[in-house]
């Protein structure tokens, strides 16, 4: 379910997207690599599809930004208005699922 997930939203917003992973990662929820990779935890499929999308966008816009600059947050924001609420809820329950 994830890489088709991942896939669908980089084309959705113009973003190239090599390869997408799943992994068991016990202390993060995804990552970008500068070659194109997207890898992400199968623990995001136990989170609210709104939350996993953010996870999704976070590093699908690292694509753009390799940093967490306020650039990267505003590129953040245009394609997940609601990244603060999904923020906040990896905060509050996050960690019962990692």
């Amino acid at each position: 379910e994830l890489p088709p997930r991942c896939l669908e939203l980089a084309r959705a917003h113009s973003v190239h997207v090599a390869r997408v992973y799943v992994r068991n990662q016990r202390s993060r929820w995804g990552a970008c690599s500068s070659t194109g990779t997207i890898t992400l935890n199968w623990r995001l499929l136990q989170m609210p599809p709104w939350v996993s999308d953010y996870v999704i966008y976070h590093e699908l816009m690292h694509r753009r930004q390799p940093n967490h600059s306020m650039r990267y947050w505003r590129e953040v924001a245009s394609v997940c208005p609601e990244w603060r609420e999904a923020e906040r809820w990896i905060k509050k329950n996050g960690r019962t699922i990692l």
